[in-house]
């Protein structure tokens, strides 16, 4: 939670928070269970004005409330209590909480499943050990400003251990939102590991640059077979009076 204070007018402060909603698990299947909350006061007034919005993790809704003019570190939970997540994982959610309007989050789906191997027999429950717990949260965005060679379409797949209490984020590249949604079908199995970002190897902006201002890059393959074979094709034309 961040709360300020405006330097210029001291009756005006506003707060942010990032919350879990618990009751969303008995919402719609894979709805989102986080939301960013920003709280505007104007303590002279006695008034205030509250927004929300719903998130699929916690790094989007981070970006909500970034945008909205929180501080990021004033945001980021620092709870012993909470899961942790390696370093790649915190790279990625830094960079989705401070990456303003770039993604465009097409879909999203949460699971909170936890399953018990014993229902099915009609024994006794398991033990928490021994239950499943499927924790994760997949999100397809389009990026608005892919750099050169990387995919337009990105799935972050967001993977918690629930016993283990730590968790981690990946991102992948598709073609297009067919290819991110048919990933999301199988998503999390060992053998349908995210796509990488990147496309194929991009030449450098000056190879590149040299290859279209070149002039052989202006002569067509056919062309250049012709001049070839045409002894011809070489010789100054004959200009007439």
């Amino acid at each position: 939670m961040q709360k300020t204070a405006n330097p210029h007018t001291p009756l005006l402060t506003d707060s942010y928070l990032v919350v879990h909603d618990g009751t969303m698990t008995w919402d719609i299947p894979g709805s989102n269970q986080l939301a960013g909350i920003h709280v505007q006061r104007d303590l002279g007034a006695g008034t205030y004005r509250l927004e929300y919005q719903r998130a699929p993790i916690v790094a989007l809704a981070q970006n909500w409330l970034v945008s909205r003019g929180a501080d990021l570190d004033q945001v980021t939970p620092h709870d012993e209590q909470l899961p942790t997540c390696d370093q790649p994982s915190r790279d990625l959610e830094q960079q989705l909480a401070q990456a303003g309007d770039r993604y465009r989050i097409a879909n999203s789906y949460t699971s909170d499943l936890v399953l018990d191997p014993a229902y099915s027999s009609g024994g006794p429950p398991s033990s928490n050990e021994d239950l499943v717990y499927d924790f994760n949260t997949w999100i397809i965005a389009e990026d608005r400003r892919p750099e050169p060679g990387q995919h337009p379409v990105r799935v972050f797949y967001e993977d918690v251990d629930y016993l283990g209490r730590t968790y981690t984020l990946w991102e992948g590249g598709f073609p297009d939102l067919d290819a991110a949604y048919e990933w999301t079908r199988r998503a999390g199995e060992p053998d349908n590991p995210l796509p990488p970002v990147e496309t194929e190897v991009v030449r450098s902006p000056r190879t590149a640059a040299a290859r279209t201002t070149s002039p052989a890059a202006a002569v067509s393959p056919a062309a250049a077979a012709a001049a070839a074979t045409d002894p011809t094709a070489t010789r100054p034309r004959t200009r007439t009076r």
